[in-house]
């Protein structure tokens, strides 16, 4: 995966934080949502099944 510094910085974001609110801002989530997905599914999964769940409007969180 590399330095996940790196990795969000490459998306447009500067931290996990930023990249868990662009996730959240581009699919029309609560960031509330995105977070407790991001927590369940841990920091290597950020830019795999997150994104993906995040696509399909989160609704493995709810």
């Amino acid at each position: 995966m590399g330095d996940p510094i790196l990795n969000y910085r490459a998306c447009g974001a500067e931290c996990r934080e930023d990249w868990l609110r662009i996730l959240a801002n581009e699919n029309g989530l609560p960031l509330v949502t995105v977070r407790r997905l991001a927590e369940e599914l841990g920091d290597r999964e950020d830019f795999g099944e997150l994104v993906e769940l995040c696509e399909f409007g989160g609704r493995a969180a709810q």
